[in-house]
């Protein structure tokens, strides 16, 4: 029995209907393979520049540089980066319980005003830099460094501290406060493993951005520290893309890459609930 005359319109609208179901999906998973191509394209790049040779060999030797003549930069790096992470901790932490908790003549402008340096262009910021610590801190050492990138890179901290606490109901510390707990009791013991999600992200963010800045360092660094960024950059100025440049460049890629991925590892979407990460 030959199929109705209808039949070949029916099966074809179903076709276009299933078509039109995939579609949405088939161009998700294309946008996501061209950015993963764009964001992926100037490592590659970097890694085949710092292993490739003249004659069109591949070789590992410009690494040898990185723990030998750059290992005090990376060094200079983590000593900075850790440093900074402290620097922001202590301040953002009751920073960020006073806005939300307490009620503050203009704590959203106080707010704004905290997080502007993520609005200023970093140079705008080494040069404001330069001039405060000159005229008044004359902070020509490693902790002037620090400072100046805990004051670039704290609103990265406090943001996700002010999104975490706002997220966490005060019933937690009522409960503890009819129960005879102090204060500091409540907020040690409550509310800092309560902002588990929100220190988490804060540290990830400034451990990214400070590694691997390099423009405020450029201004405010005193005279021998040289962290690994600043290092690329002077090399590239004077030396060009050598192997070697391009080696400690690839170097700074993968160790943020290994941060970023043992963070979510050990802690993993669920630590990071509550935040704009997740």
């Amino acid at each position: 029995m030959s199929p109705g005359p209808g039949a070949g319109g029916r099966a074809g609208s179903d076709r276009g209907a299933r078509l039109a179901r995939r579609l949405p999906a088939v161009l998700a998973h294309g946008y996501i393979w061209l950015g993963l191509v764009i964001f992926v394209l100037p490592f590659t790049a970097l890694l085949l520049h710092s292993i490739g040779t003249k004659e069109g060999g591949w070789t590992l030797d410009a690494f040898g540089y990185v723990v030998g003549s750059f290992g005090e930069n990376l060094a200079t790096s983590f000593l900075v980066t850790g440093l900074t992470l402290v620097v922001d901790l202590i301040v953002c932490l009751p920073a960020a319980y006073a806005i939300v908790r307490f009620d503050l003549p203009g704590r959203r402008l106080l707010f704004a005003l905290m997080t502007l340096p993520l609005y200023v262009p970093g140079a705008v910021l080494g040069i404001g830099l330069v001039l405060t610590f000159n005229f008044t801190y004359h902070a020509s050492t490693l902790w002037g460094l620090v400072l100046a990138m805990a004051v670039g890179s704290s609103p990265l901290m406090l943001t996700p501290l002010v999104v975490s606490l706002r997220e966490l109901t005060v019933t937690y510390e009522e409960a503890a406060a009819c129960l005879g707990a102090t204060g500091w009791q409540t907020y040690r013991r409550i509310v800092l493993p309560l902002l588990g999600p929100g220190i988490g992200a804060g540290l990830l963010l400034v451990f990214i951005i400070v590694f691997n800045e390099y423009l405020v360092t450029l201004f405010v660094h005193p005279a021998g520290v040289t962290t690994a960024p600043l290092r690329v950059f002077n090399l590239v100025r004077t030396a060009g893309l050598a192997p070697t440049t391009t080696a400690l460049a690839v170097t700074m890629q993968v160790i943020s890459f290994l941060v970023v991925l043992a963070f979510f590892r050990i802690f993993g979407a669920r630590h990071l609930k509550g935040t704009y990460l997740v």
